[in-house]
């Protein structure tokens, strides 16, 4: 006999700090990623996150990065953190380099398409995952 084991969600039970200016303005994102079971913490600025990461272990780092909001570029030059994956509201070809060159792990344009963001956390999890707390 065959026993079917439960699907889970490749993102439940991990921390995403999303990282937005203005929260409220991501709060389907939030919902969404806390629907696949993802705990979902709020960085309000580059101070909150700070010191988000010095409390707790995060995964993965979505940061809100738009032409006139580029506060959390900043983020992007930083090491040691887990992998960062900016969400940019403009289909910028130019920002979108950008944020690779400066280290992003992928980037997912707004409006959100959610497969692909499904997509690109997984892998940035995976890699999270696959290498120690202290290396990330």
């Amino acid at each position: 006999m065959v026993t079917e084991r439960p699907l889970t969600h490749p993102l439940k039970g991990a921390t995403i700090a999303l990282c937005a200016r203005e929260p409220e303005e991501l709060e389907p994102i939030s919902a969404m990623l806390e629907e696949m079971g993802s705990v979902v913490r709020i960085a309000e600025g580059v101070e909150d996150l700070d010191e988000l990461l010095k409390k707790e272990k995060v995964d993965v780092v979505l940061a809100h990065i738009c032409p006139s909001r580029q506060e959390f570029m900043s983020v992007l030059d930083r090491k040691g953190l887990p992998p960062v994956v900016p969400l940019l509201c403009h289909a910028d070809r130019h920002l979108y380099l950008e944020t690779l060159r400066r280290g992003a792990f992928d980037c997912v344009p707004l409006p959100m398409d959610k497969a692909e963001m499904e997509r690109v956390l997984t892998l940035a999890l995976a890699r999270r995952r696959q290498r120690p707390a202290s290396a990330a």
